[in-house]
């Protein structure tokens, strides 16, 4: 008795999901050998499936391999960037140094070859002093130097030496 109150249940569900199936069914009446086709129609539609399935499941694999590739090569690209951004870093320190030294040694050339200070030694005459190559290369630039030493040159004509003459550069 208990056992036929479990299978009732499950019997009765089933007779109402085969009656609500079944009028789908019943308006085709199929042969076995139809039926039979169209169950094999069906699974070679499943199997052409599934080895579609495989050709893309391997297709997405071989891409995946790329972006691996494609992502090792960026990683490589990056640190090659990287590292030239450090070289040209590095050059430019080197290089402001460098325009650093030039311009100090262009104005220790510009100084040497232009004095901005001459120290007299004996025969020197403002006319002697103006006309030197390194000074003004021109004596008759020598009021230059009186009006920029008036307060050491009492008479433009009489200088001594080991007096320091400023040197007015134009």
């Amino acid at each position: 008795m208990k056992a036929i109150r479990a299978i009732l249940p499950a019997t009765v569900l089933g007779v109402l999901v085969l009656g609500t199936a079944l009028p789908a069914f019943a308006q085709e009446k199929m042969t076995l050998e139809e039926w039979q086709a169209r169950l094999d129609a069906c699974n070679t539609r499943e199997q052409t499936a599934q080895a579609r399935i495989r050709d893309l499941d391997s297709q997405i694999a071989a891409l995946r391999q790329q972006i691996a590739g494609v992502d090792a090569q960026i990683n490589t690209e990056r640190q090659a960037i990287t590292n030239l951004n450090q070289q040209v870093t590095t050059t430019q320190s080197q290089l402001n140094t460098a325009r650093a030294d030039l311009e100090t040694a262009k104005r220790q050339l510009d100084e040497a070859l232009h004095p901005t200070s001459y120290t007299v030694v004996k025969g020197d005459c403002l006319w002697n002093i103006a006309k030197k190559p390194i000074i003004y290369n021109d004596p008759f630039k020598w009021p230059r130097i009186y009006e920029a030493n008036k307060n050491q040159i009492k008479d433009p004509d009489l200088i001594y030496p080991k007096q320091v003459f400023k040197i007015p550069r134009p």
